[in-house]
């Protein structure tokens, strides 16, 4: 029963993943935690963050909540579900879009995805900031951390590093 439950959740959200995986963080947010209680929202934050950490897409995230549910096994039934389907939606559609490339309307639809990924990848940060942000802290990391990416060009693999390294220093012993 929960194998089909996590498939249900993850094939839906795999099929929803329009700009990547940032766009679809609150709706996994509010099937998770929110509808399922499989975890909380302090998990949530945590996993993504541990799958941004990881090489390879960031919604790997299912993968660590298939295993919280369901063991090894569980974290294999959601990460196919996860990645399979747009897999298989991808490929048919590139076929379709190739047909289409010197179509207006192609350019058009393109630009017009473009505001609606940006909504998205915004909830989902607050989303995932209700989770992450629980105090000065680690609002100030989190705010540092954002400037420095935004108004540098530092690899944004160190800035990730040095903030994980002050917050394991701030929150050692808590």
């Amino acid at each position: 029963m929960i194998y089909w439950q996590l498939v249900a959740v993850f094939a839906v959200l795999s099929v929803l993943g329009f700009g990547g995986g940032n766009a679809i963080v609150p709706q996994m947010y509010a099937d998770v935690v929110t509808h399922h209680h499989w975890i909380t929202s302090v998990e949530f934050s945590r996993f993504y963050g541990l799958s941004r950490l990881a090489p390879g897409p960031a919604m790997t995230v299912s993968a660590l909540i298939g295993y919280t549910v369901a063991g090894f096994s569980g974290a294999v039934v959601a990460a196919v579900a996860m990645f399979l389907p747009a897999a298989m939606f991808v490929y048919a559609l590139a076929h379709v879009w190739d047909r289409f490339h010197d179509h207006p309307g192609r350019k058009i639809f393109a630009r017009a995805m473009i505001p609606i990924v940006l909504g998205l990848s915004w909830v989902g940060a607050v989303v995932l900031g209700r989770g992450a942000l629980d105090g000065p802290a680690t609002i100030a990391i989190a705010l540092i951390a954002a400037g420095v990416m935004l108004r540098t060009k530092i690899n944004t693999a160190l800035v990730v590093a040095v903030a994980g390294v002050a917050g394991i220093f701030l929150f050692h012993g808590t």
